[in-house]
């Protein structure tokens, strides 16, 4: 016997516009939204992201806070505190898939000031629950302004690493693609980050033509964000749709 289908009804809409340029722009989703709506008048590329699903702040063996939620709510009010972040302190990033880097954006008033540098790495390896981690290779960051880490809105891109995914039983019993970012000095006493961006795991984006609505479902268990790239430069409507 055949299953009954309805539609679901719109329960809330959101716009916003997205600036395109030859550099590529990263976009959180918006949280508790289910599809999407893009229109650019030119030609345009688009990526999809992994989602970012667990952020962690340790001292060198202790958790000092959970900021998943901070770094992935879109909500400028609340912040990844990174205040004072020494060499033994530890920020893990679990995701849903391999990333290639994550866009972060850092609070205009409160940035890192101090010279340090980022120390990325990746799991490589896990095993009774405990993980391995090597440093990425060819590391750029785009947060570093005059030996500066974190003092500027930008992505820090690398090398698509060979990370494992699986369950650190320290951080959590979901299997992830874990990351972490520690200093090689002190950051300022006050230092907060907006968004944390998954970027994807390649710059092959697809091709989206001009003059085209493009309406599709978010998977938002296993995406969580956009890559848009264009070969000159244009606005994006983003319509968000809730149901």
């Amino acid at each position: 016997m055949a299953t009954p289908t309805f539609g679901s009804p719109l329960k809330k809409v959101y716009g916003e516009q997205a600036s395109l340029t030859t550099t590529a722009s990263h976009l959180l989703f918006r949280p508790n939204y289910h599809e999407v709506m893009c229109y650019c008048a030119s030609r345009w590329r688009m990526g999809i992201a992994p989602r970012l699903a667990n952020v962690q702040k340790w001292s060198a063996t202790a958790l000092i806070a959970n900021y998943t939620a901070e770094a992935t709510n879109r909500d400028d009010a609340t912040h990844v505190a990174l205040d004072a972040m020494g060499t033994t302190d530890i920020l893990y990033l679990g995701f849903t898939d391999k990333v290639r880097g994550f866009y972060i954006n850092v609070d205009d008033t409160n940035f890192n000031d101090n010279a340090a540098a980022p120390v990325v790495e990746y799991c490589s390896a896990i095993s009774a629950g405990v993980g391995t981690f090597t440093s990425v290779a060819s590391g750029t960051d785009g947060t570093d302004t005059a030996g500066d880490t974190l003092k500027q809105d930008g992505l820090y891109s690398f090398t698509l690493p060979a990370v494992v995914r699986g369950a650190i039983t320290a951080l959590d019993n979901t299997p992830l693609y874990w990351y972490r970012f520690k200093t090689t000095g002190t950051l300022s006493a006050t230092v907060d980050l907006i968004d944390i961006i998954p970027a994807c795991d390649t710059v092959n984006y697809a091709y989206m033509e001009a003059g085209t609505s493009y309406q599709f479902s978010l998977n938002v268990a296993q995406n969580g964000a956009f890559e848009f790239d264009h070969t000159s430069s244009d606005t994006l409507d983003v319509s968000w749709i809730q149901h």
